[in-house]
Parts: structure tokens; C-alpha cells; sequence
């Protein structure tokens, strides 16, 4: 872990000259990657679908891929070779600050009750929250009870995973780095798991990262139980590489928003990210997730 978190404090910490002074990019294909935070099966089933919306709505070839990681997505941005990403929150941010990524479009949502409804019957949101999932079993009724607690979560860059988590668990006096075992799950729906299989006794996932497990667990409200949400976080992200043309930029904007607003389109996002619709952002949005970066810079994991 000491090295994860080694790689993503360098991409804080560096600032990249990445973007300056460089030619406008006019791809013959736009590479476009979607980030692992579900399982990479599900994914792989919505790519090729998402590859020919885009190509029918750009008029030019287009390859979606998935990334490896979070990490590997930004270097992948970093170096040119990927034009758009789909970046998580506090990934966009990473990139952000390396030179690689600027943001175009946030993700909107329904949102979701303590018990995992949806709430269809309101507007879509462009924030969510991230929620302490515990065993059925295990005693756990507050953060503060995570001490000695071994904890799953999609990754070390997931906002909603870890940094949010992370960073209420040092709002609540627990050492982040001590009185917590942190298990990588690769993925929400790997982490609720976790809590099923007995590796962990608790998750933080997105609210209600559950819903991609009812249609296979459907005792999965009993068995893995919600304690709290964290504070709101900003939706994630459509992201672009800086120097790509901006008349291409301007038409991956009406693409997605168009592919939303279709009856497949709409399914495909859904399957991929939970993602009900898109709207137009700006960086400043996500000046909260520097902060809460900024603070974990003091926590290295053996």
C-alpha cells in the first residue's frame, strides 16, 4: 500500500508541464477509458455498445477501453494516448494537477434514501455520497467502532472508497493508518463482496453501491448493513486531455449528453456507472477533494 499511495502523492505533489506550449491534439481515433470501479466483466459488456453510440454521434472512429486503475488512466492521459476519461473524483483532481485532464461533464444521479431506494420522484443530483456498509453481524454501529476493524473499498484513489472515508475517520480520532486494516477489493461491488466472503467486517462504497449486487444476493439489505453517509462529494467526471481540439471537445460534450437522453444510451450508463444524465463543469467544483487530499499527504501505509 506504502507504494499506491507513494504514486498518487507524486501525481498531487508534481505539478507537469504537461499541456504547455503543445500542439492541439486532432485524433484520427478518440481513445476513450472507462475506470475499473466495478467489476471488469460488467464493464467489458457495455464497451463495445458505448464504442459504436459514439462513433454514430462523433462520425469518427472511436475505441473504448478500460483502464488497469485509476492511476494507470491518468499516466495513459498524461501521455496522450487516451483523449477522454472517465475519471472518478478525486482521479480527475490527481490528473488534474499533473497537466493531463480537464474536466467537461459531471455525471448526474438520482438520489438515494438510507435504505437504497432511489429517489426517482426528485431531481437528478451532481453529488452523492459514500457510506459505511457493515456484516449483519459485527457489532459495528459508528465509525469509531471501526477500530481493529478490517475495512473494503474499491481502491486508494477511489473518492467515495477511501478518500472521504479516510479522511472521517481522522475527523472521528481514529489513526488512519494504525487502527485500521484497509483491504484494496478492486471495485465496489468486489467490496460489499468482501463484507459477504468474511474478508472484511466493514466496506465504504458509493450510496447504494448494493443495488449491483440485489439481482444476485437478494437478501443483500439484510446481510450487509447501512450505519452512515459521509459528507456530499462531487459527481465524477467526463474528462479530457487539455490540448485536444476544442471543436471536438465541444462534440464528445453533446455526445454524451445525446447518448443520455437515448433509451440505449441511457441503459449503457447505467449499467456502467449508475450515471442517469450529464451535465457542463467546471474545476472549481472539485476544490474540496484538494482539500481533503492535501490532508492525507501525512498518511504512508507499510
Amino acid at each position: 500500500m506504502k507504494k499506491v499511495l507513494a504514486v498518487l502523492l507524486a501525481l498531487v505533489l508534481t505539478v507537469g508541464l504537461f499541456g504547455c506550449n503543445q500542439d492541439v491534439v486532432d485524433p484520427e481515433v478518440l481513445e476513450v477509458q472507462l475506470i475499473p470501479s466495478r467489476d471488469t466483466a460488467v464493464l467489458e459488456q457495455q464497451r463495445a455498445p458505448l464504442e459504436a453510440l459514439l462513433e454514430a454521434e462523433l462520425d469518427m472512429p472511436v475505441n473504448v477501453t478500460i483502464a488497469t486503475d485509476y492511476v494507470g488512466l491518468i499516466e495513459a492521459m498524461k501521455a496522450g494516448q487516451v483523449h477522454v476519461g472517465l475519471l472518478a473524483t478525486a482521479s480527475y483532481v490527481l490528473a488534474e494537477e499533473q497537466g493531463a485532464a480537464e474536466v467537461i461533464l459531471k455525471s448526474l444521479r438520482y438520489d438515494v434514501d438510507d435504505n437504497g431506494n432511489l429517489l426517482t420522484d426528485q431531481p437528478l443530483v451532481s453529488g452523492y455520497k459514500s457510506q459505511l456498509l457493515v456484516a449483519a453481524d459485527s457489532g459495528i454501529e459508528s465509525v469509531t467502532d471501526l477500530e481493529g476493524k478490517t475495512i473494503a473499498i474499491a481502491s486508494f484513489t477511489s473518492t467515495s472508497g477511501f478518500v472521504w472515508p479516510a479522511n472521517l475517520l481522522a475527523d472521528n480520532g481514529l489513526d488512519v493508518m494504525e487502527d485500521v486494516t484497509w483491504l484494496d477489493a478492486g471495485g465496489h461491488d468486489n467490496a460489499i463482496l468482501a463484507i459477504l466472503n468474511g474478508e472484511a467486517d466493514a466496506a465504504f462504497t458509493f450510496k447504494d453501491a448494493r443495488t449491483l449486487l440485489e439481482d444476485d444476493y437478494p437478501d443483500i439489505y439484510e446481510d450487509v448493513l447501512f450505519v452512515m453517509n459521509t459528507e456530499l462529494i462531487p459527481n465524477d467526471t467526463i474528462s479530457v486531455i487539455p490540448n485536444l481540439k476544442r471543436s471536438l471537445v465541444n462534440d464528445i460534450k453533446e455526445a454524451f449528453i445525446n447518448i443520455a437522453e437515448s433509451e440505449e444510451g441511457l441503459a449503457i450508463i447505467r449499467a456502467v456507472y449508475n450515471h442517469e444524465g450529464y451535465a457542463e463543469a467546471t474545476d472549481d467544483e472539485y476544490d474540496i477533494v484538494r482539500t481533503y487530499l492535501e490532508r492525507q499527504e501525512e498518511w504512508i501505509f507499510e
